[in-house]
């Protein structure tokens, strides 16, 4: 059993969200506490199953919809100030629970849906994308190093962009790790994770500064 360096990834973030949002009066700001409290116990409880053996695909598969959803709030809601972003979110989300339901039920809700998180994934990039673009676009001087909302986009670019790529060439990964025995996805996913919930973590502490200063 490799070492579970995402989960670890993940509890960090999750403290830190606690500890570093909780003077935050948003909701918004304030709801990422839940989520990565959510995130924490399925890839906990994935991993337990995977140490005994257990196939774990229908929790993650369950937690795909709640992660989608949250994501998709969430680029919603920082990006709504640059342009129409529900004229994206809409159909992508439409687009998502037609092709869940029907991939879940096709196996049973037993199987990862592996094509229903592809698109997601490219859905995400797509409109990161269009973030950086109504970004640098519009008149106004922004210090990025500081400004939070810019690291929960680029921490959300960067992983679904790797995580699009190891959907892609899926089926490559696993017949090196059959034949070679070596990790290259795990590895992979350990990197985004780490890109991840290192960029999220920051954008809290970035948050909390701002909130205090205000204060």
């Amino acid at each position: 059993m490799l070492f579970p360096f995402s989960q670890v990834f993940e509890i960090i973030c999750l403290i830190i969200a606690i500890r570093f949002l909780q003077p935050v009066k948003s909701p918004f700001w304030r709801s990422f506490r839940w989520f990565m409290l959510i995130t924490v116990l399925v890839e906990v409880t994935g991993h337990i199953l995977r140490y005994y053996d257990i196939n774990n695909h229908g929790i993650y598969n369950l937690y795909m919809p709640v992660e989608a959803l949250y994501k998709y709030y969430v680029l919603y809601w920082l990006c709504r100030d640059y342009f129409k972003v529900e004229y994206w979110l809409i159909p992508f989300a439409g687009i998502f629970f037609i092709l869940y339901l029907y991939e879940s039920i096709d196996k049973n809700f037993s199987q990862y849906s592996y094509i229903t998180n592809s698109v997601m994934s490219v859905s995400m990039v797509i409109v990161c994308c269009l973030y950086y673009y109504y970004f640098l676009k519009k008149e106004e001087y922004v210090n990025i190093y500081e400004h939070a909302p810019f690291w929960i986009i680029t921490a959300l670019f960067f992983f679904y962009l790797g995580s699009t790529a190891c959907n892609v060439f899926w089926y490559y990964l696993t017949t090196i790790y059959k034949t070679q025995h070596i990790p290259v996805r795990f590895i992979i996913f350990a990197l985004l994770n780490f890109i991840m919930y290192g960029c999220w973590s920051y954008s809290f502490i970035c948050k909390y500064r701002q909130t205090i200063s205000s204060s």
